[in-house]
């Protein structure tokens, strides 16, 4: 019954008025950690370090997958148009006519939104009852033959000329079923889309119905928005810190613009993974900078990797300089990942300075919480860790991102970073 409360109060507080602008639409909802006391797919049996050493594991799952989908782009195989399920934070949206709500893992690194349909071949539970397609006027299968089934790598045609797909994502999660089109509601905001209707799913998806892609392709929700109505191609949101027990927003259109004191923006690469250029960290007084030849577009910003991925060079010099400022006794990671921890008994520690320098000039702030995470009792780790060799480029997790509205203009081509007390 609790679970079922707290789930409504998250259907309450994802209510947003639409807003407009100069003739442009902007609204917002509620987005959530999948672990916050707020989520409905939080898993309560588990302990404070469970749910983190899950998520840490999660998040190498993840980079792997993300970084096998970089190789694949310039292939037709699905994971050129989405990426691997496993995110970390959930959003609320409405599907069909009449609406129905439902929980879905918001994902900047995967393209269309799907949710499990019946009838089920093999569904994993979920917290909501499993969408019914024939109970919405405004469903539509998308045929194999249009060119809309023809742009998606790894379809094929169906038994009742349908356009089936298989998302097979590096983890070994998936979903198959077939395109259509249908209503999704956001706030007060509907537009009718391609989405992917799932008959048969399993993996790491918890108990949500499946996925809002966020990237940059054609069939995001935030490109199909922009196409089908005035919504501009912007997106922002707001995360939380992972000791917080609230909620953050994420907010698209006019509501995602980022301006005021404090931005700091830099370009967004061409690639839909969301590119941005890491010039070097700082910490303290030294400085270390990115070798020159894997400069530009060297790292990707991902709100579902919770760890963040640097350099080997830069990681390495990183944790040297943080050891000669840390005032605490320096331990070993109980779980002999992390590459800096340090006692955390002893009350106030000396966390150094630290700036992370992004192309453009755009200087951003870590305060220790973006850094440090206690992963067992008295025993903090810096939650950086160093890109291997055959790594294609390094990932800005949401550790780091917590606590700054970040937003992401698709038209501009720039990412921008402002601190925020965002729950």
């Amino acid at each position: 019954m609790a679970a079922i409360s707290i789930f409504f109060s998250l259907l309450l507080i994802s209510a947003a008025f639409t807003t407009v602008y100069g003739g442009g639409i902007g609204f917002s909802t509620t987005l959530i950690h999948r672990d916050s006391p707020l989520s409905p797919i939080r898993n309560q049996s588990l302990s404070h370090y469970d749910r983190l050493n899950n998520a840490i594991r999660r998040s190498i799952s993840r980079a792997d997958a993300l970084f096998q989908r970089a190789a694949a782009l310039t292939g037709n195989s699905i994971e050129s148009s989405i990426s691997p399920g496993g995110g970390e934070y959930v959003m609320s949206v409405s599907l069909g006519t009449p609406p129905v709500t439902y929980v879905a893992i918001a994902d900047t690194g995967s393209d269309p939104a799907w949710t499990q349909c019946l009838p089920c071949k093999k569904c994993y539970p979920q917290s909501e009852p499993v969408f019914d397609p024939k109970k919405s006027s405004s469903f539509s299968p998308v045929p194999c033959t249009s060119d809309t089934c023809k742009s998606v790598g790894g379809t094929t045609c169906g038994d009742q000329q349908s356009c089936d797909y298989s998302f097979v994502y590096g983890d070994q999660t998936y979903s198959k079923g077939e395109l259509a089109t249908d209503t999704i509601t956001i706030g007060s905001t509907s537009v009718n889309m391609v989405i992917g209707c799932g008959h048969e799913s399993g993996g790491g998806f918890g108990t949500t119905s499946g996925v809002i892609g966020l990237a940059g392709g054609d069939l995001s929700i935030v490109t199909q928005m922009s196409k089908k109505s005035s919504v501009s191609r912007k997106f922002s949101y707001c995360l939380p810190s992972v000791s917080s027990q609230g909620s953050g927003k994420i907010n698209f259109g006019e509501d995602a613009v980022v301006s005021g004191s404090g931005v700091a923006s830099t370009p967004l690469g061409p690639s839909t993974m969301y590119q941005i250029t890491l010039e070097a960290i700082s910490v303290g007084n030294e400085r270390h900078a990115v070798e020159k030849a894997v400069a530009e577009n060297n790292m990707i910003i991902d709100s579902g990797t919770t760890l963040t991925y640097i350099p080997k060079d830069m990681h390495d010099g990183v944790v040297s300089s943080m050891a000669k400022i840390i005032g605490s006794k320096r331990v070993n990671d109980p779980g002999n990942f992390f590459a800096l921890c340090y006692s955390s008994d002893g009350g106030d520690v000396n966390i150094p300075s630290v700036t992370a320098h992004f192309a453009g000039g755009a200087n951003v702030e870590l305060p220790k919480e973006n850094m440090f995470i206690t992963v067992a009792d008295g025993v903090s780790c810096l939650m950086f860790t160093a890109m291997t060799e055959s790594d294609p480029f390094g990932i800005w997790g949401n550790i780091a991102q917590a606590n700054f509205l970040i937003g992401y203009d698709l038209e501009q081509k720039s990412l921008s970073f402002k601190p925020t007390a965002c729950a």
